[in-house]
Formats: structure tokens, sequence, C-alpha cells
């Protein structure tokens, strides 16, 4: 495969196939360019993967990357690897899931705080914060 891509037909909008650090708009770009070289449109590529149009309009504009079991079927339905459609997908996924804490003090009343927590746990810890937060 070559090293670069045009793409969308716009002159100097080429794709970095060595890039090994993508973010979602340039996988996006990647995904798109991969279904043009075989000729394909978005509805005609959901239909091969068997996934939803709106999915692939969502990959292509960069507004959301796939699940892993949907990026199989990308990679294979395009005859190539995963890590080379989406190099950091990992990474990618895990950014997704970063953990955030916030504690904020309440001017009015000194004794309490909010407290918002969005973080991936197990079913039995978020059920032990919320018997403490309840009691």
């Amino acid at each position: 495969m070559a090293k670069s891509e045009i793409t969308r037909g716009v002159p100097g909008s080429e794709i970095d196939f060595s890039q090994r650090v993508l973010t979602r708009a340039e996988f996006g770009k990647r995904l798109y360019s991969l279904m043009l070289n075989k000729g394909w449109n978005q509805s005609e590529m959901a239909r091969r993967v068997g996934i939803g149009r709106d999915s692939i309009s969502q990959y292509v504009r960069g507004r959301s990357i796939p699940s892993p079991a949907n990026l199989d079927k990308l990679a294979t339905i395009l005859g190539i690897e995963k890590d080379v459609l989406f190099p950091n997908y990992d990474a990618q996924t895990n950014a997704i899931e970063a953990a955030t804490v916030e504690i904020k003090s309440i001017d009015s009343d000194a004794e309490y705080m909010w407290l918002r927590v969005n973080m991936k746990v197990p079913a039995a810890k978020a059920l032990e914060v919320l018997k403490i937060l309840k009691s």
C-alpha cells in the first residue's frame, strides 16, 4: 500500500498511512480513503460490514470510533490488519474511559461538598460507593 493517498478529491489533503498515532478525525479520513479506494460509498461499506450506515458516517466524520467488534469487521472487509486501520486504538479507547474526579466546596455550607466521579469500576464497587453515599 502506498504511504499516502489523496482523499475527498481535495489537493493537498494527503493521509500518511505510516503514522502510528491517530485521532478520531484522522481515523475517519483513513477509513474514508480506504473506502473510496474500494469504490464504495458509505451505504455500500455499511452493507458489506454489516453495521448501520449512520455508524459509518460517524466514523468517517471523526465523531466516534468503532467498538472492537466493529473495528475487526471494518479491517476484515477492507483486507487489512486492524492495527493498520487504527494503530493506537487501545490508547484512544482508554482516553475515552479516563477517570475524572471533581470535588467542589459549597460556599454557603462548609459541612458539604459536591462530589462528581466518572470512572469505570466493577458493579460491586459501584454499589459499595452508593451504600456509603446513602448512609
